[in-house]
């Protein structure tokens, strides 16, 4: 019990900095939310309670099923279930993060893929896929993750990718772990800013699938670096 204990400490304090750290770098606004399979029981996943992001402490963290519930009676986020169909649709993955990613969001309702353009990018694959919820549910929808049903579908969506958009809302990302997916996160936001910019210069020159490959690889083992650099900027600000 102790190592368990011990482990999910580790999660918990984890998955805060990850909150912060995503605030503090742009990336997360009032309604994202980022959540981590529970190590011993691939069944659940740990989730912050229904707060605004900034106020979360380790004492909020709640453990669900891989249908969205729990036995903690505090409130809990309606897109919740974004985070459980997709662990469920994916047993690799264990990070899940829904946000509003400013420089990605336009890719949420224009008909231009989001592609990598640089090495940071690799990791995208040769495109982003686009959940489209008026394929199965109209045009007179609240566009949101609010249901199994639909949030099945942005599973199936994602695929095998590491990163899918939802059409006119926001941006889920998944990974192996909770570093990974704040790393991921952060550089998909770079990546879409830099192809809005060279748009508008000229022709862009997309990653090859050999640079796909071959830099997604190499980008990829950095990612303690970048968590160690994120959060000393936490402490520099005084938000650690």
């Amino acid at each position: 019990m102790t190592e368990n204990k011990s482990a999910h400490d580790k999660i918990f304090e984890e998955l805060v900095t990850a909150t912060k750290i995503l605030i503090n770098e742009g990336i997360m606004d009032t309604f994202g939310h980022i959540s981590a399979r529970v190590p011993e029981d691939p069944q659940s996943f740990f989730l912050a309670q229904k707060l605004a992001p900034s106020v979360i402490t380790v004492n909020d963290i709640q453990r669900f099923n891989l249908d969205g519930e729990t036995s903690d009676n505090r409130p809990s986020y309606l897109e919740r279930y974004i985070h459980s169909e997709i662990y469920k649709a994916r047993p690799d993955v264990q990070c899940v993060l829904h946000t509003h990613s400013p420089a990605v969001l336009p890719y949420c309702f224009v008909d231009q893929p989001l592609r990598p353009v640089t090495h940071m990018g690799a990791f995208l694959g040769d495109a982003v896929p686009v959940y489209e919820i008026r394929d199965k549910h109209g045009d007179d929808t609240d566009l949101f993750g609010g249901s199994p049903s639909v949030c099945r579908d942005i599973a199936e969506s994602l695929g095998s990718y590491p990163v899918v958009l939802m059409a006119r809302h926001g941006v889920v990302n998944v990974g192996n772990s909770v570093r990974e997916v704040v790393f991921r996160a952060f550089y998909l936001e770079q990546e879409a800013a830099a192809l809005t910019a060279g748009l508008r210069i000229g022709t862009i020159k997309y990653l090859s699938p050999g640079e796909i490959k071959t830099a997604g690889k190499l980008v990829g083992a950095q990612i303690d670096r970048g968590w160690d650099h994120w959060s000393q900027r936490l402490r520099q600000a005084g938000l650690a």
